[in-house]
């Protein structure tokens, strides 16, 4: 992730004043690691891809292909480095050196954050920075994070450290949007492009078969049940017999 969109996560994180636990999926690398520093407990998948402490600047130079090309630019800069960032400014070699000056001192910062909040020194850092990607289970062995697990095991230890008892409300964030074209897939497992099919159906299993309008049905999904432990929603349609047998010998 790019420099700017982690430091502004981090520091939102820690104005949360609330004890926070990572758990980490596929991948958390670079800015993804970046922002674990304000967690209390990391946990990891054995095979996680995680590390990769580093940072790279790039510049484009397009100087050459525009002026073949008759391009140029006019501006007014207000120091020898303003315009430096232009694609149209030649790369020169103080440009270089201050693009340089900047990478390190970020990636200088970075190192102090891990040393910081993972309790190593910063020859300990360095050792396992310069870019690496490391596995889960590398990376506990290098203390870049603190333990194997998934979601389920960070929940148990946020329970166990922060609870006083097992009955506790967990909320998955973000939270499942469902629209009503999705309705069909989520009964037949087919594509959902019959809208008609899902107005139809609801009309039918809650008694509004007459002068059914979209926005009747999209307030009936809102009442309907959904399971809010479950990742996505889950709804649980039923119909009397007779109705059921019509609908499968009306070919619905």
């Amino acid at each position: 992730g790019s420099v700017v969109s982690s430091e502004a996560i981090l520091e939102e994180m820690k104005l949360l004043n609330k004890p926070v636990i990572c758990s980490m999926s596929n991948a958390a690398a670079s800015g993804g690691y970046y922002i674990a520093m304000n967690s209390e407990k990391i946990f990891a998948q054995p095979t996680t891809l995680t590390g990769s402490i580093g940072v790279f600047g790039v510049k484009l130079d397009a100087s050459k292909w525009a002026k073949s090309y008759g391009v140029r630019s006019d501006y007014y800069p207000h120091g020898s480095h303003a315009a430096a960032m232009n694609p149209l400014t030649p790369l020169t070699t103080g440009t270089k050196e201050n693009i340089a000056r900047i990478v390190l001192d970020y990636y200088d910062y970075f190192k102090s954050i891990v040393a910081t909040r993972r309790f190593l020194s910063d020859e300990q850092v360095e050792e396992v920075a310069q870019g690496r990607v490391w596995t889960g289970e590398q990376a506990k062995e290098v203390g870049l994070v603190d333990a194997l697990g998934g979601l389920d095991r960070a929940i148990s230890y946020a329970k166990a450290a922060h609870t006083n008892s097992d009955e506790v409300e967990i909320e998955h964030w973000p939270r499942s949007s469902f629209r009503l074209e999705d309705l069909p897939k989520l009964i037949s497992g087919q594509p959902s492009s019959d809208v008609d099919f899902a107005q139809a159906l609801l009309a039918v299993t809650m008694g509004l078969e007459d002068n059914v309008k979209s926005g009747s049905v999209e307030q009936l999904l809102k009442n309907l049940t959904e399971l809010k432990f479950a990742e996505k929603p889950h709804f649980m349609l039923t119909i009397d017999e007779k109705t059921a047998l019509d609908l499968i010998m009306d070919g619905e």
